[in-house]
């Protein structure tokens, strides 16, 4: 696990080679809302987080000095996760991504909170493609209250397959029926 004493690198123990992972710190964006028809737009804050998730893969046959994380599922199954520098190169740009995210579409999951954006889709099928996978949190009584987390992203040759509305939304009409639904 070699992380740098606060986890902003990471270096591969066997070439060296140092992946610096500032871009997945949390930071905060805004995106214009409205959530109801007779109202007036207006801006929120919105917290972004990530998962390692979106820096590692499951292991498969790696040595144990390249796992990064060891997880616990409900389940009882237990995951390690190691480093995936695909994932780290196409995050290099993630937080581009997701500032723009407003007008672009989104997928809905099975859970309402629950988002997938393709990105980078393949010129040969059209299900090919980056997919980030995001939840959207309210907290009350934190600044600000609404957050959306970056789960996972990952090179998929399929659609998820709890996504709704197979067309998808804009991300700000998304955002804007869950932050009425949270009273915003």
């Amino acid at each position: 696990m070699p992380f740098n004493h606060d986890k902003s690198a990471w270096t591969d123990p066997d070439t060296g080679t140092t992946y610096e992972l500032g871009v997945f710190k949390p930071f905060t964006t805004t995106y214009e809302i409205k959530p109801r028809k007779d109202a007036e737009p207006f801006s929120v804050e919105v917290l972004v987080r990530f998962s390692n998730h979106c820096y590692s893969r499951t292991r498969k046959g790696e040595a144990e000095h390249h796992i990064i994380d060891t997880q616990q599922h409900r389940n009882g199954t237990v995951e390690e996760r190691v480093f995936c520098v695909d994932r780290w190169t196409f995050c290099q740009n993630l937080r581009a991504v997701i500032d723009e995210l407003a007008l672009k579409r989104c997928l809905e999951g099975g859970s309402k909170d629950i988002l997938y954006r393709q990105e980078q889709p393949s010129q040969v099928a059209a299900h090919d493609g980056w997919y980030l996978c995001m939840r959207l949190e309210h907290r009350k009584g934190r600044t600000p209250p609404l957050s959306l987390s970056v789960r996972s992203v990952h090179w998929r040759t399929n659609r998820p397959a709890d996504i709704r509305r197979h067309g998808g939304q804009k991300f700000r009409e998304i955002l804007s029926r869950f932050a009425k639904s949270k009273g915003l």
